[in-house]
């Protein structure tokens, strides 16, 4: 069957790279060095990254410590590959867990080639086996919740079993392969029908528990003779699912970290759910050896080991063997274009089977190579080693004594177990913190990439009006590569796997239904859209005004209030007058413009406005007898406000908490706005912060707007469709988002359930503030 499809051309060269215009973890500089370690097999003059080349991630600031020098050549890299093998490693190489069909057949062919020929082991993914690729020793074959092609007899073949829980690129959903690309190739070997979208079910439904995952572990030995692992992402929990997997009788674990590469996956999983695998390696090591399982028990680390210098590194924090899997694309030539869902690939890598491939890899090149990319970044490894002053892999696993940690805040460095050269700035209290970080009029808040996923959701550009936006490779977001902007951009949301399920947001139902004010107002999701930029165009704002009805939304239109009809949406809100002594006293403490009317179904709800500011969440808390008097039970949070002083996330944080600390935050229903919420992950991050209901502005504007003056008009219709299907396109997101983190009703569990967040390297005095855990902490 597979011979039928021979391409017209065959691919036995890089091809050159493309520029970029953002910031991308893999830069030319770690693309290069790939390619130069895959050309010759030879360890470059100096085994370093240099500092230009090192990003903001944790890993990045760790250097390794000198020892005495000793000669590369005497370093043994070599290893067991786990308990109940007897597989003998020549260096703790794992390349990477990719399926065939995610990959065109020829890469899963040489990786398991180049595992045998060079004594590394391979992962194959989930999905079933290349044929070609079934007679391989140095294999591992995943077993996934969804089965695609699985069998005994598959799952008999290689040196492990790897029972796929989780990825770094989507923790707490399944696995994806496009439609596009299950072909009649991959629909044979997966059993699936052609054409159709192959997604795997978020959890495994016969794993709800440990206990369960246990059950499987020892059956799934009893019956293939092999050694079991789990795969698993990097989440809030890793060290306690780690623990877990060690007590039944896995061999060892898998951890894929934030930021790890994928075939596809919905972009706002991959930019806020889970944890870098700096931190998770770390602490899942120290809480094993605390509890006496480290022994004979392997920690395979994944997720943007890049360098030889990531691989010494998370070994020292832990981990026996790093996991190289985008490392090893690169290594065949593949250009970042990031078009891997899409079925195209001008590196004839993941490009989709059929009997219209122009492209194929050439076999014999592909596995020179691998081959030689595994020689290379093993003699790094040992050139790094020798650095040191070590000679072999247990001197190196787990010693955290030969690294330094550099310009990390202390918090971050004791979760990893280093001392660190950070010198705290000098800020003086707790204004000056907030100044730092009130950033909600900073033009680089508006990345060009969150404004595309924007546009593509509103179907103003791409094919995904309305959708989930779906990407491909690892993200570029912050904090792990661009630069955060927000304090939202330092926190990530948590993944539901093993000690609890996830909740499949494509099989079931997850309720987004939100009530405010005790149940009088009910809105379609937990979003809203709140007052637009100044000089927005009047049809625009009516367009808003008409979407936010159709969607059952509630609309703050601010100044605009005036340009629109009465009736043009029963959600819409508007000044409320003067009709009693306690309106007026609210009105004179908190200003003339400050409580606001919207009248739904013939009941009207009152709510109090206010800046982002700790003054006036001051006064709210001292007058919230007279705003119950006054049935003003509902209160705006607005960021735009000239008197704003502090961040939407710390202003809601606090509110949330001093209303629950008296008793009080059932009464009330707090909403929180402002031009530079972006989109899905602000809202989700903003509702565990303490919201009910957040509040989009500059977000409407720039998904359906055109995208400059030169473009021609669009009528309102088309306005409206955008909108519409921007507001389908986040309800989807915000329902994965749920869902990954084992979520299935939304304005009960989401709402001020801070645990399901982690920051990252944030200054721990503003972390403290929000009330939000350190990622890493146990």
């Amino acid at each position: 069957m597979l011979q039928n499809h021979i391409p017209k051309t065959s691919v036995e060269k890089y091809l050159r790279l493309p520029g970029t215009t953002r910031r991308e973890f893999w830069s030319k500089w770690r693309i290069e060095h790939i390619r130069e370690l895959a050309s010759d097999g030879e360890a470059r003059d100096t085994p370093f990254i240099p500092d230009a080349e090192r990003g903001s991630r944790v890993l990045d600031r760790l250097s390794l410590i000198a020892g005495k020098g000793i000669d590369a050549s005497t370093v043994d890299t070599s290893l067991d590959f786990c308990s109940g093998s007897e597989l003998r490693l020549s260096a703790p190489i794992y390349l990477g867990d990719m399926s065939f069909g995610s990959l065109s057949g020829t890469p899963n062919v040489a990786l398991a080639m180049a595992a045998d020929c060079t004594r590394v082991i391979a992962g194959t993914g989930e999905g079933g086996l290349h044929p070609g690729v079934a007679g391989f020793r140095n294999i591992t074959v995943q077993w996934a919740s969804a089965r695609f092609g699985v069998d005994l007899d598959v799952l008999r073949k290689g040196a492990a079993v790897v029972i796929k829980i989780g990825q770094g690129a989507k923790p707490g959903i399944g696995g994806h392969l496009p439609g596009i690309k299950v072909t009649e190739p991959i629909s044979e070997t997966r059993r699936i029908p052609k054409g159709m979208d192959a997604i795997s079910p978020a959890p495994h439904h016969d794993i709800y528990s440990i206990e369960d995952l246990g059950q499987r572990i020892e059956s799934l030995k009893a019956a293939t003779g092999k050694p079991v692992f789990v795969k698993v992402a990097a989440t809030n929990y890793i060290p306690y699912v780690a623990s877990g997997i060690a007590r039944m009788g896995a061999a060892g674990i898998i951890i894929d970290g934030a930021g790890a590469g994928t075939g596809a996956a919905p972009t706002v999983i991959k930019d806020n759910v889970g944890l870098p695998i700096e931190l998770a390696v770390a602490s899942t090591d120290e809480v094993l050896r605390r509890e006496g399982l480290r022994e004979n028990f392997t920690i395979v680390a994944a997720g943007r080991v890049s360098h030889p210098e990531d691989s010494v590194k998370l070994m020292a924090l832990g981990a026996d063997m790093t996991s190289l899997g985008t490392a090893a694309l690169l290594a065949l030539g593949c250009l970042m274009v990031k078009k891997c869902h899409l079925g195209y690939c001008p590196a004839a890598l993941t490009n989709r089977i059929d009997e219209d491939m122009l492209k194929s890899l050439s076999l014999d090149w592909s596995v020179r190579l691998l081959t030689s990319f595994v020689h290379g970044w093993t003699k790094e490894i040992r050139q790094l080693m020798a650095y040191c002053g070590i000679s072999n892999l247990k001197e190196l696993i787990g010693n955290r004594s030969l690294l330094f940690a550099r310009n990390i805040n202390r918090e971050t460095s004791s979760i990893i177990g280093l001392s660190s050269s950070f010198t705290a700035p000098d800020l003086n209290g707790h204004e000056s913190i907030i100044e730092r970080w009130f950033l909600t009029r900073h033009s680089k808040v508006w990345r060009q990439s969150a404004i595309i996923h924007l546009r593509e959701m509103a179907g103003a550009g791409g094919k995904s009006a309305g959708e989930a936006h779906i990407s491909s490779m690892g993200n570029s977001s912050p904090p792990f590569v661009e630069v955060p902007e927000r304090i939202t951009d330092f926190l990530v949301s948590d993944g539901a796997q093993v000690t609890r399920p996830s909740i499949d947001p494509y099989r079931e139902e997850i309720e987004a239904e939100t009530f405010v004010d005790g149940g009088k107002l009910r809105l379609s999701l937990p979003l809203y859209f709140s007052p637009l930029p100044r000089g927005t165009p009047v049809k625009f704002v009516k367009a808003v005004a008409t979407a936010s009805s159709r969607m059952g939304l509630l609309f703050d239109p601010g100044e605009d209030a005036a340009v629109l009809p009465l009736n043009i949406n029963g959600r819409t809100l508007r000044l409320c007058r003067s009709r009693s002594e306690a309106l007026d006293e609210i009105k004179e403490l908190f200003g003339a413009h400050s409580v606001l009317s919207v009248r739904f179904n013939g009941i009207e709800s009152l709510m109090l406005k206010c800046a982002s500011s700790a003054g006036e969440i001051g006064r709210i808390m001292e007058n919230t007898t007279m705003l119950l008097r006054a049935d003003v039970v509902s209160i705006v949070v607005d960021e735009d406000m000239p008197s704003a002083e502090i961040p939407l996330e710390l202003a809601v944080s606090l509110l949330d908490r001093l209303l629950t600390d008296k008793g009080l935050r059932g009464k009330f229903s707090l909403l929180t706005q402002g031009q530079f919420i972006r989109g899905a992950g602000d809202v989700f991050k903003l509702k565990a912060l303490g919201a009910d209901v957040v509040g989009l502005s500059r977000a409407a504007v720039v998904a359906a707007q055109p995208e400059s003056r030169q473009d021609e008009p669009i009528s309102m219709d088309i306005l409206i469709e955008r909108l519409e299907n921007l507001v389908c396109g986040l309800s989807k997101e915000i329902r994965l988002l749920a869902g990954a983190a084992g979520i299935s009703d939304i304005s009960s569990s989401l709402t001020s359930n801070r645990e399901l967040l982690r920051s990252v390297d944030l200054d721990p005095e503003l972390r403290s503030k929000i009330a939000v855990k350190p990622a890493g902490y146990f």
